[in-house]
C-alpha cells in the first residue's frame, strides 16, 4: 500500500508563510518584514538562478533562507541543502533557528514520516524531498550528491581559493534549468566571489520615500566626495565642536539627540523614531540600479539605516572612528561590513605605495611634551651581530589629537650607549610594570635575554600569528601576555631558578606593521601627519622605515588580498624599531580599539 501524501497547493510564497509560519510573536506577517518580501518571492519563483540578499547582521537574511527552504519543501519538494561555514555554525543554526521553525510549522511536520532517520539535527526529509545542513568547509559536502535548491549563508567567508561557488554549483548541473541558489550575506571583502557577483547583478537596493520631497531614495551613510568635498546627504549629526567640552570629552547624549537623515536629493531633514522608520519601510521598495545586469543574478541590498536606531549607529561609528585615529581599523571594518553591508577594502584607507614623508618641523633630540607619565617615551632596539639600532619615540594626545614624535634614532655599538639614551629621556628601567626599553629577540635570542635580564629591559619576539587572546577580557590584540624567562632554565616560573630573569613578549609583526602604516596615513584637522619624524632623521632612517610596502595581490581565482614585501633586502632595522614602538604604544593602551572604548565610556 502506497503512502498517503498530503495535498500540495502552489501559492504565493509570502502568502504561504503568512498562513503557515509561526515565529516567536505569532504568524509571519509581511508588514513586520518588508525587506524580505521581494527577495523571498524572487528566490521561490526562480527569477534568477542566483538570488542574493546583502544586508546588515542580526536581522532577517537567514530567516529569508529558512522560509525559502520550508516553502520549497512543501510546495516544490526536491533535493536541497543549506550551507554554512563550519559545523559549529550549522549546529547553532539548527538548534536555535531551523528546528524550532520546523516544529512550529504544521504543514511541514506532517510531511515528515515518523521515522528517526527522517529527522535529525542536520537532515529533514519528506517522501519527495529533503533539506540537508552541510558545512562548506568539508570538500565532500561541496561536490558529492546533486542538489536542486541551495542556500549558502555568509558565503563570502568561504575559501575563495577553493572556488566554493563553482564547486557547490557543480552539484546542481544535472538539473539544468530548474536549479536555484539563494545567498544571504552581510558585507563582504572587496573582490570576493560574492562581491564580483553583486557587481554583475541587478543591484536591487532598498529605497524609501523622502519625508520632504516624496522621491524614492536609497539609505546611504554619506555621499561620496567630489573633488575633496562631501555633498549633502546621508546620516548627519552635530559637529565635534558642538558636543565636546574644553577637555575634549564628548556629550554622548547630545550627540545621539542630534542625529537625523538628510535627503540626498532635496536636502530635507528626516528625523528618527521607530514609528517613522517602520512607516517608511512599509512604503519602501527595491529598485534595480544596474541596467546591464546579468539576468541570471538577481541581488538585493539594504543596510542598518533601514531597521536599526540611527543614534546607536552613530555611536558605533564614532567608536570605530576613534579607534581608527589610533591606528586600529578593525572597528571600522566591522561597521562597514556588518552595519552598512558594504564590501571592505582596506586599500581605501591606506596607500599601497610608499607613504609620503612625515617630517614634523623639529630636529632630533628636541624635547616635546615634558613628563614621561603624561606622554610615554619608549626605546626600541634592533639587535645585530656587533651593533644596535635604537629608536626613541614619544606618544601623546595634544589638543585632543593623538600624535607621535621621533626623539632619537641612533646606531650604537654597546648596551651602555642604550642606557645613556634611556637615562637622557628619563625612560623607566626598574620595576616590571614600568620598563620601557625593548630589545628584538629574534636574533641571538639567548644572548638578548641575558642582556635584558642584566639591564631590566624587555625582550620582544616577532611572531607570524595574526593576533593573541587577552585571557582577562577575551579580546584579541597584537601582543601576547609577558613570559618570565630564566636565562639558564628557559621559560616559566620555576622554583629555585639559577639564572637571571628577563621578561619576553611575543607580538604579531604583520598586525604591528599594518598598524604602523595606518598611523602614518592619518592626518589631523589641518591635514598634517600625526605620526612624524625629525627633519634631520636622515636618508638611512627614511629608507629603512620605508623598506616594507603593502601591496595588493591576486589569488588564482581572481580575488584580491594584501601582503607585505621588503623592497630593500631586509635592510629595515630602523623600521623594525618603529614597528616595536607601535607594540609598546598598544601595550600601554595608547592605540587601538580598547583605548577608543575607554575614551568613549569616560565621556558618557
Amino acid at each position: 500500500m502506497s503512502e498517503q501524501l498530503p495535498e500540495i497547493t502552489c501559492a504565493d510564497p509570502v502568502a504561504w508563510c503568512e498562513r503557515n509560519i509561526q515565529l516567536d510573536y505569532g504568524y509571519f506577517k509581511r508588514e513586520n518584514h518588508p525587506l524580505i518580501v521581494e527577495p523571498l518571492r524572487a528566490a521561490a519563483e526562480g527569477r534568477g538562478k542566483y538570488v542574493g540578499l546583502i544586508g546588515s547582521v542580526q536581522h532577517i537574511k537567514t530567516l529569508c533562507a529558512q522560509l525559502f527552504q520550508l516553502y520549497g519543501l512543501h510546495v516544490m519538494p526536491c533535493n536541497a541543502a543549506h550551507y554554512d561555514l563550519t559545523g559549529d555554525a550549522l549546529k547553532e543554526f539548527s538548534d536555535d533557528k531551523f528546528t524550532p521553525l520546523i516544529d512550529n510549522t504544521d504543514e511541514i511536520t506532517r510531511l515528515i514520516p515518523d521515522q528517526p532517520h527522517r529527522r535529525t539535527k542536520f537532515y529533514t526529509s519528506s517522501p519527495l524531498g529533503y533539506v540537508r545542513l552541510l558545512s562548506a568547509g568539508i570538500m565532500a559536502n561541496r561536490n558529492s550528491k546533486t542538489l536542486e535548491r541551495i542556500t549558502a549563508d555568509e558565503s563570502w567567508a568561504y575559501k575563495d581559493s577553493e572556488k566554493w561557488l563553482e564547486q557547490i554549483h557543480s552539484r546542481q548541473s544535472s538539473f539544468n534549468w530548474q536549479w536555484q541558489m539563494f545567498l544571504p550575506s552581510s558585507g563582504q571583502t572587496a573582490s570576493s566571489e560574492l562581491d564580483l557577483m553583486w557587481r554583475r547583478s541587478s543591484q536591487r537596493t532598498w529605497h524609501v520615500k523622502c519625508d520632504c520631497c516624496g522621491e524614492d531614495i536609497p539609505y546611504i551613510w554619506k555621499m561620496p566626495a567630489v573633488n575633496g568635498v562631501v555633498p549633502a546627504g546621508g546620516i548627519r549629526y552635530a559637529s565635534k565642536n558642538e558636543i565636546t567640552d574644553d577637555d575634549g570629552n564628548i556629550d554622548w547624549a547630545e550627540l545621539r539627540k542630534s542625529v537625523y537623515y538628510q535627503c540626498q536629493l532635496c536636502g530635507g531633514h528626516m528625523p528618527w523614531s521607530a514609528g517613522d522608520q517602520q512607516r517608511r519601510n512599509l512604503s519602501g521598495r527595491y529598485i534595480a540600479l544596474n541596467p546591464n545586469a546579468d539576468e541570471s543574478v538577481d541581488f538585493y541590498s539594504y543596510n542598518a539605516i533601514a531597521h536599526f536606531p540611527w543614534p546607536e549607529l552613530v555611536t558605533a561609528w564614532k567608536r570605530a572612528a576613534m579607534a581608527r585615529d589610533t591606528g586600529d581599523l578593525s572597528g571600522l571594518e566591522e561597521f562597514v561590513r556588518k552595519r552598512l553591508a558594504q564590501p571592505w577594502n582596506q586599500s581605501d584607507y591606506l596607500s599601497g605605495d610608499k607613504i609620503e614623508k612625515a617630517c614634523g618641523g623639529y630636529v632630533l633630540g628636541e624635547a616635546w611634551v615634558p613628563g614621561s607619565n603624561a606622554a610615554p617615551i619608549f626605546a626600541t632596539v634592533d639587535v645585530q651581530k656587533d651593533h644596535y639600532y635604537v629608536v626613541v619615540r614619544q606618544w601623546a594626545t595634544i589638543d585632543n589629537q593623538f600624535r607621535s614624535r621621533l626623539l632619537e634614532r641612533e646606531r650604537v655599538v654597546s648596551t651602555s650607549q642604550i642606557r645613556d639614551l634611556a637615562d637622557k629621556w628619563e625612560i623607566p628601567q626598574e620595576s616590571v610594570g614600568s620598563r620601557r626599553v625593548f630589545l628584538d629577540g629574534n636574533y641571538n635570542t639567548a644572548e638578548v635575554q641575558r642582556i635584558a635580564a642584566d639591564n631590566n629591559w624587555v625582550v620582544f619576539r616577532g611572531d607570524k600569528a595574526k593576533d593573541f587572546m587577552d585571557s582577562n577580557t577575551g579580546t584579541r590584540r597584537m601582543f601576547d601576555h609577558a613570559q618570565r624567562v630564566d636565562t639558564f632554565l628557559g621559560l616559566g616560573d620555576r622554583p629555585g631558578a639559577l639564572g637571571r630573569v628577563a621578561y619576553q613578549v611575543r607580538f604579531s609583526k604583520s598586525t604591528a606593521l599594518n598598524t604602523l602604516m595606518i598611523l602614518r596615513s592619518l592626518r589631523d584637522n589641518d591635514e598634517k601627519p600625526i605620526w612624524t619624524y625629525a627633519n634631520n632623521a636622515g636618508t638611512t632612517y627614511e629608507r629603512q622605515i620605508n623598506a616594507w610596502q603593502k601591496v595588493s595581490k591576486t589569488k588564482p581565482d581572481g580575488s584580491a588580498y594584501f601582503d607585505f614585501i621588503n623592497r630593500d633586502s631586509h635592510n629595515d632595522h630602523f623600521g623594525d624599531c618603529e614597528i616595536m614602538n607601535v607594540v609598546c604604544a598598544a601595550m600601554a593602551g595608547l592605540i587601538g580599539a580598547s583605548n577608543a572604548e575607554t575614551v568613549e565610556d569616560s565621556g558618557s
